[in-house]
């Protein structure tokens, strides 16, 4: 019998394992236009986990590829146990190679029963706009399951909105599958599957250009013209 996870891969017009190997590389490459290296988003995104989360103990990235985003968990949650998934066996071959301390698994319904329940955070980072929408629900499920009570999910998404956002998605090989959700389809996505609304703001304003502009960032939250935006959610908050 064929489970949903199963189906979500077998529909995807992008096969993230044949791009695994050079996803640095493309990604680097895509991202010029913004003036910045790949880990300036990875970092930026950890770091606002980092000062908004009450969570430090098992946090679990859900879709993280060939693990960029990992080393700045380790940075910033280092008395934390830091854990990865994916879909893609390839990637994960990748990541537990440059991460020896992590723990990592493939995302189906039996590994997500096995680790029912087991983690604080959860950290998903522009994978929806991969998923097909009405899998989107079952998604959520999954991570819902996998949150301890009181556990903190955190989802960033490009903004639809934002027209550097639309440039890059559209040069970039593996977002030729891409349905891009705005933040209220976000909420909403979020609200279906049982979490409660924390944080909800706009990010990624300036490009390396304007850098000097950055530290107003943290006022501009409301506004939705950044290029990315996060929002936070609690499942069975008390």
């Amino acid at each position: 019998m064929i489970n949903k996870t199963q189906l979500l891969i077998s529909e995807e017009k992008v096969d993230f394992n044949k791009y695994a190997g050079d996803y640095e590389c493309i990604l680097d490459k895509d991202l010029n236009v913004f003036g910045e290296e790949i880990g300036y988003f990875a970092e930026y995104k950890v770091k606002i986990v980092s000062e908004t989360s009450e969570a430090n103990r098992n946090i679990l990235e859900f879709g993280c590829g060939i693990g960029l985003n990992l080393s700045f968990f380790k940075k910033y949650f280092p008395r934390s146990e830091i854990n990865g998934c994916d879909i893609s066996q390839k990637s994960i071959d990748i990541a537990s190679q440059k991460y020896k301390d992590v723990k990592f698994f493939i995302i189906d319904d039996n590994t997500i029963k096995e680790r029912k329940g087991k983690y604080d955070l959860i950290f998903v980072s522009c994978v929806f706009h991969h998923i097909a929408p009405d899998l989107r629900r079952h998604s959520i499920k999954q991570i819902r399951d996998l949150l301890k009570d009181g556990g903190e999910l955190y989802i960033f998404e490009h903004n639809p909105y934002n027209p550097v956002t639309q440039k890059i998605v559209r040069e970039c090989i593996w977002d030729e599958d891409a349905i891009l959700l705005n933040r209220r389809e976000t909420i909403n996505l979020m609200e279906s599957g049982g979490f409660k609304i924390r944080i909800k703001k706009y990010s990624l304003f300036f490009p390396a250009s304007l850098s000097f502009l950055r530290p107003l960032e943290k006022f501009l939250g409301c506004i939705p013209l950044g290029g990315q935006y996060f929002v936070k959610g609690i499942k069975n908050p008390q």
